[in-house]
């Protein structure tokens, strides 16, 4: 009897409290899609096609995402031109790391927030059978190509 009546003392409490809970701040959405700054999310031209190596040095996916974000920072914003390349080779005791980005097709990119995301594809989506023993690959689309390739000292295999 006790349990039914402090139900029903604690129901229009809580009845009251529901009542007069104040409205959820407005919130704002922006397209970061249409921005051309150099650090949102440009839409890219074509579909991304990724190619895996499937040969050659295996690397760990924690220098490898070490190698991905350091390269993506240093060249954010850099505008390429058709036929030219930006890359960076890091260096993790007995295999090195390339990766690059480079305008093909005419075209002509800037190095955007979506290095990271396009340089990571090969990374995840080639030799999934684990975490580690990546042995890179590219993804392209319409005007841009970019690279992520572990090698032996110095070498690109």
């Amino acid at each position: 009897m006790k349990l039914s009546v402090a139900f029903a003392f604690l129901a229009p409490n809580a009845l009251t409290v529901l009542a007069t809970a104040l409205p959820a701040p407005k919130t704002e959405l922006k397209d970061l899609s249409t921005n051309d700054s150099e650090t949102s999310l440009t839409k890219r031209d074509g579909a991304e096609v990724v190619k895996c190596y499937n040969s050659g040095t295996r690397a760990d996916r924690a220098p490898s995402i070490s190698a991905i974000d350091d390269f993506c920072r240093r060249v954010n914003g850099v505008r390429v031109a058709n036929g030219q390349s930006v890359s960076m080779r890091y260096t993790f005791g007995t295999y090195t790391i390339l990766v690059s980005g480079a305008a093909i097709n005419g075209g002509n990119i800037v190095i955007d927030g979506n290095c990271n995301r396009l340089l990571r594809k090969p990374l995840d989506e080639c030799n999934m059978g684990g975490e580690n023993g990546k042995q890179g690959g590219t993804v392209t689309d319409l005007y841009g190509q970019f690279r992520y390739d572990p090698g032996s000292n110095g070498s690109d295999f």
